[in-house]
């Protein structure tokens, strides 16, 4: 069957990101994969299933190179109904007191976490716009977004301006455009192994959950949000968070 939906995934090669791109192989979609680095095996997992994927490498740290890469991508693609941005690519670090923070390590991050995304958006619905296409944004956000934890002071600041970024995408009226900043929860990831190694004040709840077995595995955070991607009513709730979702 032709492709007639287009899926466009950000962070894919591990982690809950690759989860998410075995959970997007579906026929009658292409799939276009996007990280720093390969995943030869979601490649095969692909072609194994029948279903078109491209991979990209490009450093999503950089904000400029993030669109270049999404304007020359879409300006290469035929005409999709339907156009999916899963903006998962994110970085926890630098972890830390404010008076820890440097901007050499700063701007990087809020590159990804922020201005990546924002970039990334910007030029897929410019990219997109003559296509008649429906288009939906699901940014993958956190609790840090909604609350603040000591330490953490760059990753809440970043997933904080990128829910406020898909409440602006929404205010801004285009019937075509829907867009969803989503909590997955606390997955079984190396960003949470991340944690768990840093010196802040509430690194003991992380170890505990951890020790508790009360992770979520990518598999089954990646499922559910497969599932909420194509949602009838996708975008109703601005600030979503899948643990509220039965």
């Amino acid at each position: 069957m032709p492709d007639t939906s287009l899926f466009i995934l950000t962070g894919a090669s591990r982690g809950l990101g690759a989860a998410l791109a075995q959970a997007l192989m579906q026929p009658g979609r292409r799939l276009i994969c996007v990280a720093r680095g390969d995943n030869a095996e979601l490649r095969a997992q692909a072609a194994a299933a029948g279903v078109t994927l491209d991979w990209h490498q490009v450093d999503l740290s950089n904000a400029h190179a993030a669109e270049a890469w999404m304007t020359k991508t879409l300006a290469a693609l035929p005409a999709f109904a339907n156009v999916t941005l899963v903006l998962n690519a994110g970085a926890v670090e630098p972890i830390g007191t404010i008076d820890t923070l440097r901007a050499d390590t700063l701007l990087p991050h809020l590159q990804l976490n922020l201005a990546g995304p924002m970039a990334l958006t910007a030029a897929l619905l410019r990219g997109t716009a003559a296509w008649n296409a429906q288009r939906r944004v699901l940014a993958i956000s956190s609790g840090a977004a909604r609350r603040p934890i000591a330490g953490w002071a760059a990753y809440c600041t970043g997933k904080a301006g990128l829910d406020m970024f898909v409440r602006a995408i929404n205010a801004d009226g285009d019937a075509s455009v829907r867009a969803v900043a989503l909590a997955p929860g606390v997955i079984d990831t190396d960003m949470q192994r991340t944690i768990r190694g840093a010196d802040f004040a509430g690194v003991q709840r992380f170890r505990d959950l951890h020790a508790h077995g009360e992770l979520v595995s990518p598999q089954d955070a990646a499922a559910r949000i497969a599932a909420y991607l194509v949602r009838p009513d996708f975008g109703a709730t601005e600030l979503d968070d899948l643990r509220n979702i039965a």
